[in-house]
């Protein structure tokens, strides 16, 4: 006779448990619907059990906030940092992690943009995210030889896009979204480095691939070992 399944006792529920669970209801349900309660049913806790980690329903929207932080804006800072020092090296970084990063949520983005039409906190988070974005582009374009108005105005345009896209909700094939990247490129660049590719693989290889500064433990494999005497 096998023995009952029990509720897992609060100290057994983490943090980022209720994080995740409001984040799966915020994406699919809305902000308003991330209530202490519901959430302890569906992670069969007591509500009690809650206050373990939070203070209160607020804390756990700053959490919520931190955790988009995290998931949804830090991959583009790392990916600039992980790219090599040019520009197309910069542009393919931040077209990886829009388009097949596994770190971007692109539902999340678009909950976290519904949020800020009622949270003041969310929505001066979202501008100054969206400023952020945009900088990292305008700073790319300019790279790429742009003067500053025309790097911003093209940094927009391609973040208005992006962003568009995923609040449309766009049904694409994937294969055929890849192969307009190049084109994209083209037209927000003025720079045709990527119109050789052919095959919706060989523009997956090129963005999952793109060129990457030589790391330390390279720079070191590469120099040639000194006699010691």
């Amino acid at each position: 006779m096998s023995a009952k399944k029990r509720a897992p006792k609060a100290g057994s529920i983490s943090a980022e448990d209720w994080i995740s669970a409001s984040r799966e209801v915020l994406v699919k349900r809305g902000i308003s619907a991330v209530k202490i309660e519901p959430l302890a049913r569906k992670l069969k806790v007591t509500p009690g059990s809650f206050y373990w980690h939070f203070k209160n329903r607020d804390a756990l929207y700053r959490a919520l906030l931190k955790d988009w932080l995290a998931t949804n804006v830090h991959p583009f800072f790392e990916a600039l940092e992980e790219a090599a020092d040019e520009p197309r090296a910069q542009y393919l970084a931040l077209a990886y992690v829009w388009v097949l990063s596994p770190q971007f949520d692109a539902p999340l983005d678009v909950a976290v943009r519904e949020w800020s039409k009622t949270s003041k906190l969310a929505a001066r988070t979202l501008r100054f995210i969206d400023y952020k974005r945009i900088s990292l582009y305008q700073w790319v374009f300019e790279g790429f030889g742009h003067d500053a108005m025309s790097a911003l105005v093209r940094a927009r345009t391609m973040y208005y896009h992006q962003i568009g896209y995923y609040t449309m909700r766009i049904e694409e094939d994937p294969d055929k979204r890849l192969m307009q990247i190049p084109y994209y490129a083209e037209v927000i660049t003025g720079d045709n480095w990527l119109k050789h590719l052919t095959t919706p693989d060989e523009v997956r290889c090129v963005l999952a691939e793109f060129p990457r500064r030589e790391s330390l433990a390279d720079r070191m494999a590469r120099r040639p070992l000194s006699s010691v005497d």
